[in-house]
């Protein structure tokens, strides 16, 4: 996104405007709602939710600053509770990635009243997970499989990734630990002689939890 403008906002109401006119004036109307709104639901209190998993990431947007299209972090909470549910729990633009801005945004998550999660799957970022230790130290931590997948892709070969994606999820799809390690030796047997670079870290990420 790099700004609001009359056009981005007539483009997204279209389907409700249909022929209806769109003034500056009323984009500034739904610009003002839509903040207030959001900036409701990013108080709203926690204390009712009992996270089982809570993902935390953050993803780029594309905002206008200063005259600029520049690209920054969204941090962003998803709780899995006990029943199978999700519900995303906050967003947050910031700056940077950085540990402060993770603490940050969990203490606003603990002040909002939300409890200790069982387990948190996080990213390899460092300055996250110590902001986890720090702020739910009982809580376990596990490095998210799709990051690690993704960055098993970046180090094979082209034509080999769709093979070592499918032997990648028969580990993390196992039905037990028995067969995720047996899945696990099969993976590094298979693929550490020929993509020896797709298997250099995998030990650290299995063991990081």
């Amino acid at each position: 996104m790099s700004g609001t403008n009359t056009r981005r906002i007539r483009g997204a109401l279209k389907p409700l405007l249909k022929a209806a006119p769109l003034s500056k004036s009323a984009v500034s109307r739904v610009v003002s709602t839509l903040q207030s709104e959001l900036e409701t639901w990013r108080r709203r209190p926690l204390s009712g939710l009992k996270p089982v998993y809570l993902y935390l990431d953050a993803f780029a947007l594309r905002v206008r600053k200063g005259g600029r299209v520049v690209s920054v972090p969204v941090l962003a909470a998803v709780a899995v509770l006990a029943d199978g549910s999700k519900q995303l729990l906050s967003l947050e633009m910031c700056g940077s990635e950085s540990n402060e801005a993770w603490k940050g945004f969990l203490d606003d998550l603990v002040a909002r009243g939300l409890q200790s999660p069982v387990l948190c799957i996080i990213d390899s970022n460092a300055g996250l997970r110590r902001a986890v230790e720090l702020v739910w130290p009982k809580a376990a931590a596990q490095r998210c499989a799709v990051h690690k997948l993704r960055n098993l892709e970046r180090k094979a070969p082209r034509h080999a990734r769709e093979e070592i994606a499918g032997d990648y999820h028969a580990i993390v799809y196992a039905e037990s630990e028995a067969a995720a390690r047996v899945a696990w030796t099969a993976f590094e047997k298979k693929w550490k002689p020929p993509v020896p670079a797709s298997c250099a870290a995998w030990p650290r990420a299995a063991t990081s939890c």
